[in-house]
């Protein structure tokens, strides 16, 4: 799995940002503004956590490494090895220019972020 995998798979698999998917998500927590990135052969997302229920909208994250990643009903979905997040839009910003972007997101604070499932 690589970073690119992900990414090419969540732009075939996710629905349109138009319409609303009509079941409801699987998982509690969403990534938004978020961004792939793969060091030492290791798979993390960058973004912004939404509809959590102990962070605070729109708090920065980086995840534990990805283990899998799954589609149901237009949403696209991330797992790490004890929590699962739910994949929003991808970072604007992001074209693709990975040394460009982590140079950037290296002077914002991150907070790595997991989350058990009750």
């Amino acid at each position: 799995m690589t970073a690119d995998d992900i990414v090419n798979y969540y732009l075939q698999n996710a629905q349109s940002t138009l319409a609303t998917p009509q079941s409801p998500s699987i998982c509690t927590g969403t990534i938004e503004s978020w961004i792939c990135v793969e060091a030492r052969r290791k798979i993390v997302i960058h973004g912004e956590i939404h509809n959590h229920p102990k962070h605070a909208a729109g708090k920065k994250l980086k995840t534990s490494p990805i283990k899998d990643y799954l589609a149901k009903d237009g949403r696209v979905y991330v797992t790490t090895k004890n929590s699962m997040y739910e994949l929003g839009m991808p970072h604007p910003d992001f074209t693709g220019d990975v040394e460009l972007l982590i140079g950037n997101m290296e002077t914002q604070q991150w907070e790595k972020l997991t989350y058990w499932e009750e």
